[in-house]
């Protein structure tokens, strides 16, 4: 799976979709928190990295955020 989009969600509430430059693969997602105490959820189209600190949320998409909002 790539994942072309970045979603980071602060507090619950308050969010930012980012696009990124060049498509992400599983390993580029797991291997930037390798040194983090993060917990790494994945569906078939998100992975999505929760921190110990109570930090951001940030969830990787396969798809366009919008998209996948309007079908939930």
């Amino acid at each position: 799976m790539e994942y072309r989009y970045v979603r980071v969600k602060v507090f619950g509430a308050s969010h930012a979709d980012l696009r990124t430059e060049t498509a992400l693969s599983e390993e580029d997602v797991r291997g930037a928190y390798t040194e983090q105490p993060v917990y790494i959820d994945q569906d078939p189209t998100t992975m999505t990295v929760t921190f110990d600190d109570a930090g951001p949320v940030i969830t990787y998409l396969a798809q366009r955020p919008a998209d996948r909002d309007e079908r939930s």
